[in-house]
């Protein structure tokens, strides 16, 4: 049935499908400012009325099915993101709750359906068409130049799908005014079509493959502003451009190296190691070096500290030992220790590092002169560094010595104790804070990984376990799988790999939404034990030489009475922890990490095993579809060749068709055997010749000619019985023409 509204049908489809990849292109440039379900709802919305819209239905129908179409996709999309529960009878509460809980997301399918009538509506000529790809592409250039996304995918699709829609609408236009010539012009279909689409296929490989290449001149806008001196639109908007651009040059670096992170609101990018050296350490214990803590979760990262209230008691001076007043440490055993830290690196870091609970700090750079400044953190044990030597000297000690209280863990006091015994005083929200953005399916699997066990350290030692043993380390997670919004709901269902910040990240939020107060730490690892003689270590210590690669993050989990004990959930690491009736000397720093030993197998193992898993699942799954699609069309050969053939008649082909282009079918692939057949001889003078060098096989093409030659003559007397007996007469003709063939193939071997 012809579509009521569109004379010529096959060129609506096309438009269709051009349509839908235009609009999808703003679709995926909206997933990072969107809701994921108002995007998700959008998408729909497109393609199931881009369907709806080709059916054989009266517009008012049609429009009809899209409305009940756009209230169906919204009501599905919102309950499986949790944010619509239908309750009552259909009608008329569920009807009524349209109206009032389906906003906003509503209007936005209302928006997309609204912007798919207008275009087919008003883009009917070259000239709009080519007015509204051009209006895309600029929209398109200024996104990519001012603003941190990467669009050269999208402008590589809307260049396909416009120069698909130009040559539709030219064909169309030729099929309307020149019908005869169209008629014509099917009669050669797969030269026409093979060089469309091999001037496509070409465009859009050069268009999605284009390498990320930093900006070699500035944005023309910004370049003209500075030149005159004035000001892009107003200070914040010039600093907002600035930020946007440094952001993207740095997403465009393909080397990103690990070491201390000065920003951590947004997680997830890959990195190479680095083992530049950073500090030596000399303790009588190994520990994780603490550096700063971070509460706030943001969706993507942590908030920086100035997003979040510092009690700081300020240090000046150091010349001597200035003790470090300390919040509730937790009621356990505490073996106080001494670190001295000589830096062997220049950088500037935000704070000093110790083993926790920092107690004593004492500045021992005897060169520097001055009033350096220091801010202690006691609730956060944070010790920030805010400079104050001379300007001639570098603004950071080269040595310093901390004197620390490392706990001892009663571990069987800890499992026996209950939630009402360790959260009996009231809880600091601030380290309970669950974003409403965070997903209902993690806050789930949270509670269903802990279910099995009664005491909250229980609880938080079977989650432990999940995220150590269920997803695999790698410097490099692949981000492409990342679809949720939100950095931990990405990592536990679709990126599922990671580093550090994924795994602590991951085991912060899950033990918040089970009640259980956390915060995010982060710092280095203890390193690797180095050279007592070149370090120089006193007697009774041992020296630890942390590099970049030692950088790390951490999950501290607070216990009531016990205090902040460390959690650490990366596989392959193990924090530096005592235990009530453990000794010392059991454990063993060489066997804790640490990234000076991880990063060698991840970075030559895992990372790479990683990227090969990926590349052989790709290529096996497209060679498995190539040879589906093989024998598919080998299969249905047959099939398909009289499909093209009715098509390139434009008339449904009679039996009589049938068995008079299959007779001369396997006239061809006798040819190819060495029979010659000139311009003026027939099907019966070439069936002599063959007959005549096989007489076995004059019988069967004698009746083979007789049928032929009935269905060239009186085809209206043909019957589906007569194209079966040709099918099998001609099969049976192939068979033996493929044998002669493979029997001389074998005589021109030997």
């Amino acid at each position: 049935m012809k579509h009521p509204d569109e004379p010529v049908y096959w060129y609506r489809i096309l438009m269709t499908v051009w349509v839908v990849i235009l609009v999808m292109q703003w679709v995926s440039f909206t997933e990072p400012i969107w809701f994921q379900q108002t995007t998700d709802i959008v998408a729909w919305t497109l393609i199931v009325i881009a369907i709806i819209d080709l059916l054989p239905l009266h517009v008012v129908w049609r429009n009809i099915a899209k409305l009940i179409s756009i209230i169906l996709i919204c009501r599905m999309m919102l309950i499986r993101y949790g944010i619509y529960m239908p309750y009552g009878e259909l009608y008329p509460d569920q009807i009524w709750q349209i109206f009032t809980e389906f906003v906003p997301y509503i209007w936005f399918a209302l928006g997309a359906w609204l912007l798919f009538e207008l275009i087919f509506r008003l883009l009917r000529t070259h000239r709009t068409v080519l007015l509204f790809l051009a209006a895309d592409l600029i929209a398109f250039a200024i996104l990519d130049s001012f603003s941190p996304y990467r669009l050269w995918k999208n402008v590589a699709w809307t260049v396909f799908a416009g120069l698909g829609w130009l040559v539709c609408l030219h064909l169309r236009n030729y099929q309307l005014s020149y019908p005869y010539g169209w008629l014509k012009l099917r009669k050669h279909p797969f030269k026409i079509i093979s060089n469309i689409l091999l001037l496509f296929a070409g465009i859009l490989f050069i268009g999605t493959s284009v390498p990320p290449v930093a900006p070699i001149l500035t944005d023309p806008y910004t370049a003209w502003k500075g030149r005159s001196g004035g000001q892009v639109g107003s200070v914040e908007a010039q600093t907002a451009i600035s930020s946007a651009v440094k952001e993207k040059d740095q997403s465009r670096q393909e080397a990103v190296t690990s070491g201390y992170s000065r920003d951590d609101t947004e997680l997830g990018g890959g990195f190479e190691f680095s083992y530049d050296p950073v500090m030596s350490i000399e303790s009588s214990l190994p520990s994780y070096w603490r550096g700063e803590t971070r509460r706030i979760y943001t969706g993507n990262g942590w908030a920086d500290f100035d997003k979040e209230n510092r009690d700081y008691e300020v240090l000046r001076g150091l010349n001597d030992t200035i003790a470090l007043t300390e919040k509730q440490t937790g009621n356990m055993e505490m073996r106080q220790v001494e670190q001295i830290i000589t830096m062997d690196s220049e950088e500037v870091y935000p704070v000093l590092f110790g083993g926790y609970f920092m107690t004593e700090i004492t500045l021992l750079d005897e060169r520097r002169q001055g009033r350096p400044k220091l801010s202690w953190a006691r609730e956060e044990a944070e010790l920030r560094w805010g400079g104050g030597f001379r300007d001639d000297q570098p603004d950071y000690p080269v040595k310093y010595k901390v004197t620390s209280r490392i706990p001892v863990i009663p571990l069987e006091k800890l499992r026996s104790a209950s939630y009402e015994q360790l959260y009996s005083a009231a809880i600091d929200e601030q380290y309970l804070q669950v974003p409403s953005f965070l997903t209902q399916r993690v806050k789930d699997l949270a509670a269903e990984i802990t279910a099995t066990a009664d005491t909250p350290f229980k609880k938080m030692e079977l989650l432990q376990e999940y995220l150590r043993t269920s997803f695999q380390y790698t410097n490099n997670p692949n981000v492409s799988l990342r679809k949720s919004k939100d950095f931990v709901d990405s990592f536990l269902f679709e990126v599922k790999e990671g580093y550090c910040d994924y795994f602590s990240t991951a085991m912060v939020m899950m033990a918040r939404s089970q009640g259980i107060p956390a915060r995010w730490v982060k710092g280095y690892g203890p390193g690797i034990q180095a050279d007592p003689e070149d370090l120089r270590a006193r007697p009774g210590n041992t020296a630890y030489q942390v590099k970049n690669s030692d950088a790390h993050s951490w999950a501290e989990l607070y216990f009531g009475e016990y205090g902040w004990i460390p959690f650490e959930a990366t596989p392959g690491f193990m924090a530096p922890l005592l235990y009530e009736g453990e000794k010392e000397e059991e454990i063993a720093p060489d066997e804790l990490n640490q990234e000076e030993i991880l990063p060698e197998e991840t970075e030559d193992m895992t990372p790479s095993f990683m990227t090969v898993h990926y590349k052989k699942i790709r290529y096996i799954s497209l060679g498995i579809l190539l040879v589906m699609l093989c024998w598919l069309l080998f299969k249905y050969r047959q099939r398909i060749y009289y499909g093209l053939l009715r098509w390139r008649l434009g008339r449904p082909l009679t039996y009589g068709d049938k068995m008079v282009y299959a007779t001369l079918r396997t006239v061809k692939k006798w040819q190819r055997q060495g029979f010659e057949r000139k311009e003026h001889e027939t099907v019966r003078e070439i069936f002599e010749q063959i007959s005549a060098k096989q007489p076995e096989l004059s019988v069967t093409l004698e009746h083979l000619l007789q049928k032929y030659e009935g269905a060239l003559y009186s085809p209206e007397s043909a019957t589906e019985d007569d194209w079966l007996s040709v099918q099998q007469l001609c099969d049976s003709l192939s068979r033996i023409g493929h044998r002669k063939e493979q029997s001389k193939g074998v005589e021109l071997k030997n």
